[in-house]
């Protein structure tokens, strides 16, 4: 199947480093994470756009034969256009994504002093990772959502230790405050999981974090580009154009938890 979009090629380059397969039959492709079976866009079903209201079910009964085990539903679309109201009345969210790219250096404004930008290295380290990724989440889902970045945490470090990446943290002394990470893929740098603590927003985190990994990424041997994916209509959107990232495509997907 073809994909002509830079946000989903790289999301599934890194998806088979981690150890997901990504299976074509045409016109569609089925990607599973036997590793982490709580991760939706690990377990997926990527169609080149949206389906007709009526063609939905048969979709359903294609993932859930496909992904026996899961108990979300998701859907990729590599194209963003179309009626996406069939899903919604059934239940799913519907987002669209937005791929931007850059062949420079990122811009960033000056970071809050106080505050360090250094690779995750230590257990201690991808621990927190864990915890950080899973903030904000309700008290009654924290477990299970602290399972999930636990392994995350964990496939994230096989990339590192595999040669792959590199993952940056902010950190207030010894607490991981933020963390991104960036994949080389080739001719292109793909940032993964821009995140930081909600009380330390709005202090210059993830433009640094953004800037320090791309210096990192385009100093490889034959990196000529960083790309980067960020919800449509979300404050990221406008970090990432200040910081000189310009939009290549846009896909969308659909999904529906347990």
């Amino acid at each position: 199947m073809r994909i002509d979009s830079l946000g989903l090629t790289t999301d599934l380059a890194i998806l088979e480093l981690q150890g997901s397969t990504v299976v074509d039959h045409g016109d569609h492709l089925v990607v599973r994470t036997e590793a982490n079976p709580t991760f939706w866009w690990g377990n997926f079903l990527l169609l080149p756009a949206d389906v007709p209201r009526d063609e939905i079910p048969r979709w359903v009964e294609r993932f859930e034969a496909e992904l026996p085990g899961a108990r979300h539903r998701a859907f990729g679309f590599v194209s963003a256009e179309g009626d996406h109201s069939g899903w919604v009345d059934l239940g799913y969210a519907v987002e669209t994504d937005v791929t931007l790219v850059s062949g420079s250096v990122p811009s960033a404004s000056p970071l809050s002093g106080g505050l360090e930008i250094r690779t995750l290295e230590s257990g201690e380290d991808w621990y927190q990772s864990a915890i950080v990724g899973g903030s904000g989440v309700p008290d009654d889902e924290r477990d299970d959502r602290l399972v999930f970045e636990t392994r995350r945490a964990r496939s994230q470090r096989g990339l590192v230790e595999g040669g792959h990446a590199r993952w940056f943290g902010a950190f207030a002394g010894n607490r991981l405050v933020g963390s991104l990470g960036i994949v080389r893929l080739g001719s292109v740098a793909r940032y993964q999981d821009v995140i930081t603590l909600p009380e330390f927003r709005r202090r210059g985190i993830a433009g640094a974090l953004v800037r320090v990994a791309g210096e990192w990424a385009l100093a490889q041997p034959g990196v000529e580009r960083l790309v980067i994916v960020a919800e449509e209509g979300g404050p990221a959107i406008g970090l990432y154009s200040r910081a000189g990232f310009v939009e290549s495509s846009r896909h969308a997907g659909a999904s529906r938890a347990p």
